[in-house]
């Protein structure tokens, strides 16, 4: 971008496609459908098609997917992982349901809950793959049984006669199958054939049509009949793996029709919702957003919306130009002689930036402006996030110093959809400026001149030029804290130092509102992550804990967040500074002793296990978070409740380690838990701080 503005506002909290946020679905109404998910899984772990029934591994299967689908959690994962490998038989299929018989599609779908479960199972596997090869005879028990190996990320060495069994089904056009159920048939052969990792002889034919076949409802049918969520699902299951984009509107407009109360979906408006019809809905809506460059779940934990009112009442520039509707802020030029900015009103100083945007047709030049002040007439003076050609991606300062401060390269564009949707992630730490673009980090920059504002106003931008169209969507917001050296007996976030035998630690100190000196107070002690290291006190408050307390508007205890430099180690110089820093706090505070929380994150979670394993009587809880701890050390923690958080998409060695320090810490008799998110990678502390639940816990919690 050149020197102009632009900027960001932020925080829709409306997950759109660009044709309404009501049919994309909302971070709220994606809540209500796991909530619903959740509501069918059985004290057995198994889910049940409908609340009470008898527990199924189909149903069960669904309610996985529908829960990743939408951001959810299994209420009682490892109870689900139980009832799963329940289900198998001896012959090494599975049945759908303990005891049973076993066949070739369930068994895919036993295959399909393992893998959503992440159960590492060779074994398991490679008896699956045999029976199914042995079984699997029909076009249907071939297709699932292809289904459940992808799942697993298996090959069979059936694979070459399955395939001559599919190619036989070919007619002369190059599709699949003849008459009404052409497509039906297409779509299912050719998400088969991609499935085994092998390519389509005649991809834009097959494109064509399952495209073609797209009904004026916007879903698909198997034959002459009305639309139907199943055809629909298979059809667009072999657009969606052949990076072939439908009808968007019209087929998230059938499915938002049959959207219930409940959260759940049924077959057709106004039926009753279905577990199994609400995993076709979901995943649907899934691929679709997918398919235009929109992320599949938007990740609002701890995060602000920074657009609520259509009427932008909250911000200020030339609105005429910006409109904000499902969702969607808009920007419209019809070609401008001056760049024009939407501001906020407020200013904000440390803070992480989320947000979705596209540039319509990849023309124009826009961007995301923050920490500026307005410069008259009409431009902003300050950091800005570039979007455009030849500056995608880059740190402009616009009005400033009228130059790129730091730019990507060509390699880290690669992702980058120019006509499409993309996620854009800001993050301002003090001096440290970051930049993340289709998932690539593009900009990390430092700024050396102390003169540089570090707070200002966001703003987004429309250059100045021909007609263009801007849009903005899932604009979030989540404001850091920014501890100061004011008197640490005022609420709030302050800096200390606390001396050790390798000389000053800084630290952050959080104080309660309402302290009167007299109470005794809990004191959670809060380890950060590896990324947190240094010696500045200051970055530990901004990740994690921090974060959620400003978010929450403050808890009612004290919270020391001290900083490692190189580990969290229980017997490492860095934690035994880390309990100098506590027995600083405690001596200097009505501190109560009984009620003292240990927990972190990441290498901070490994922390928060080491040093409640090596002194567990000093703790009345802990809550490690995507951290591993020592399995054979577990025995001592038996008297210490523990609540361990993580999400399923994080590193396999860091999900097994906790379900394992889980399972056997309740085997010797503790109090202990697991929350895993679904979908969610390493960073599953967002989800953990800011649920209200654990905040209680850790403040109910008190030694003996």
């Amino acid at each position: 971008m050149s020197r102009h503005a632009r900027v960001v506002g932020i925080c829709c909290v409306v997950w759109t496609l660009g044709v309404g946020g009501s049919r994309g679905q909302s971070p709220a109404e994606f809540a209500e459908t796991a909530a619903f998910a959740a509501a069918h899984q059985n004290k057995d772990g198994g889910f049940s098609e409908l609340p009470g029934g008898p527990s199924s591994l189909g149903a069960t299967n669904s309610g996985l997917r529908v829960l990743r689908h939408v951001g959810g959690s299994v209420p009682d994962v490892l109870a689900c992982i139980r009832y799963v490998k329940s289900c198998r038989d001896a012959s090494g299929g599975f049945a759908p349901a303990p005891g049973g018989k076993p066949d070739p599609i369930v068994t895919a779908v036993g295959l399909m809950a393992a893998a959503e479960l992440k159960i590492a199972d060779p074994e398991m596997i490679k008896s699956a793959t045999e029976y199914m090869g042995a079984n699997a005879k029909s076009f249907e028990q071939v297709r699932m049984a292809i289904a459940g190996l992808e799942a697993v990320s298996a090959k069979s060495p059936d694979f070459p006669r399955w395939l001559e069994q599919l190619q036989a089904m070919k007619n002369a056009q190059g599709t699949y199958g003849e008459g009404d159920e052409l497509a039906f048939t297409t779509g299912g052969v050719a998400a088969s054939i991609l499935r085994m990792g092998m390519t389509l002889d005649d991809h834009a034919k097959i494109a064509a049509t399952l495209k073609g076949a797209q009904q004026t409802d916007g879903a698909w049918s198997r034959g002459k009949g009305a639309s139907d969520l199943g055809s629909t699902y298979r059809i667009l299951r072999a657009l969606y793996m052949m990076g072939e984009t439908p009808q968007v509107e019209p087929l998230l407009a059938y499915i938002s029709a049959r959207r219930r109360p409940d959260g759940g979906y049924a077959m057709t408006p106004g039926g009753k919702s279905s577990l199994g019809v609400s995993y076709l809905a979901t995943i649907a809506i899934r691929w679709t957003r997918l398919l235009t460059g929109l992320q599949p779940v938007v990740e609002t934990a701890g995060f602000t919306p920074m657009v609520g009112d259509p009427t932008l009442a909250d911000w200020q520039g030339e609105k005429q130009y910006w409109s904000f509707k499902e969702g969607v802020l808009t920007g419209l030029s019809p070609g401008l002689d001056h760049n024009t900015f939407l501001a906020t009103s407020k200013s904000h100083g440390d803070f992480v930036i989320s947000m979705d945007f596209r540039l319509r047709d990849g023309q124009g030049n826009s961007g995301v402006q923050f920490r500026s002040v307005p410069a008259p007439p009409h431009e902003m003076s300050g950091y800005q996030a570039d979007i455009g050609e030849g500056y995608w991606g880059s740190l402009y300062d616009e009005s400033r110093r009228n130059k790129t401060l730091a730019a990507p390269s060509p390699e880290k564009l690669k992702t980058l959809r120019k006509e499409g949707w993309n996620r854009y992630v800001i993050r301002a730490m003090g001096n440290h400026v970051t930049l993340s673009l289709a998932g690539a980090v593009t900009v990390d920059y430092r700024e050396k001149d102390s003169k540089i504002a570090r707070d200002g106003l966001i703003a987004t931008q429309i250059h100045a030029g021909g007609p263009m169209r801007i849009e903005f969507s899932n604009l979030l917001l989540q404001p850091l804290p920014t501890p100061t050296t004011e008197a640490t007996g005022s609420p709030g976030f302050h800096l200390r130092t606390v001396p050790t035998p390798e000389g000053e630690r800084k630290y952050t100190l959080y104080t309660p509102e309402g302290y009167d000196g007299k109470t005794r107070m809990p004191l959670i002690l809060f380890l950060h992550g590896a990324g947190e290291r240094g010696d500045d006190g200051v970055v530990p408050a901004q990740v994690g804990l921090g974060p959620a307390i400003l978010k929450r508007g403050g808890v009612p205890a004290f919270v020391l967040f001290p900083q490692a430099r190189r580990t969290w180690s229980a017997d490492s110089p860095d934690m035994k500074a880390a309990l100098l820093a506590m027995d600083e706090v405690t001596s200097q505070y009505k501190i109560d002793p009984k009620r003292i929380i240990v927990t972190g994150l990441s290498m901070g979670g490994h922390g928060s296990w080491d040093i409640a394993v090596k002194q567990p009587d000093m703790f009345a809880a802990c809550a490690p978070i995507c951290g591993p701890g020592q399995v054979d050390q577990v025995e001592r923690l038996r008297g210490l409740p523990v609540w361990a958080f993580c999400g399923d998409d994080d590193q396999a060695r860091t999900l097994h380690n906790m379900r394992a320090m889980v399972e056997a810490l309740m085997a010797h008799g503790g109090q202990a838990r697991i929350t895993e998110y679904r979908g969610v990678g390493h960073n599953s502390w967002d989800r953990a701080y800011n649920d209200p639940e654990l905040i209680d816990w850790m403040l109910k919690a008190r030694r003996p």
